[in-house]
């Protein structure tokens, strides 16, 4: 589903754009998306030296399963949904591992903001320490380990900006975004280069895959 979904933002991007953004936000405030960190004991896959634990599996699925039941009710195929979860996890150690070659770095005043802006430790708009402390204590996490993966998360997200940043239409493809919506030449133009980004993305991550070790146990998913 994720990947129908990520192939509707590439071919309808202005229909599928704030669909997709809700679904990532949703991973990222119930923080299920990085797990406990690497490790090495039951690992359902293991990305070159570094391991996706089977917690941190069980937990992305249960707030990926929870988040389609409430869009989609029961009309999703449940066994793709498992093989998309682990493929993100697996992708996602991937940009972080890219993030770290290209010597990326994500500051604590950065890390800071990121979190004050964060609707779950909020309170009446604005950030609550006290809020901060009960969501993480009812989720089980400890600040430091979540702090560790929200750094991350930030890391992993401006490496593909990175690569989006180096994406522009050329002169041929411009005439042809102008052409396909007439009445709204610079719509067009916008989602044309909006596209190319989203395709530029998904070819670094095979182009990472492809050159990384990567094993997942189909059995343990």
């Amino acid at each position: 589903m994720l990947k129908i979904m990520r192939q509707g933002a590439i071919e309808n991007p202005w229909i599928y754009r704030s669909v997709m953004g809700g679904i990532a936000l949703a991973f990222i405030v119930s923080m299920g998306w990085w797990g406990f960190g690497n490790q090495a004991g039951d690992a359902v896959a293991r990305v070159n030296d570094a391991a996706v634990s089977r917690d941190e599996y069980q937990r992305a699925y249960r707030n990926a399963s929870a988040l389609y039941r409430q869009i989609f009710k029961e009309k999703y195929d449940d066994k793709a949904l498992r093989k998309q979860v682990i493929d993100e996890l697996v992708a996602q150690r991937l940009w972080l591992k890219e993030g770290e070659r290209l010597r990326v770095r994500v500051s604590d005043a950065e890390l800071k903001r990121a979190l004050s802006k964060m609707s779950a430790f909020q309170k009446d708009g604005v950030f609550s320490a006290e809020q901060y402390h009960r969501v993480l204590q009812n989720n089980q996490l400890r600040p430091e380990a979540f702090e560790q993966q929200q750094r991350e998360q930030l890391l992993v997200e401006r490496v593909r900006e990175r690569v989006k940043d180096g994406v522009a239409l050329n002169p041929n493809e411009v005439d042809e975004a102008k052409k396909a919506n007439a009445t709204d030449p610079d719509r067009g133009i916008a989602d044309a280069l909006f596209s190319k980004k989203q395709r530029a993305m998904m070819a670094y991550g095979i182009a990472l895959k492809k050159v990384a070790t990567v094993e997942i146990q189909d059995e343990l998913l």
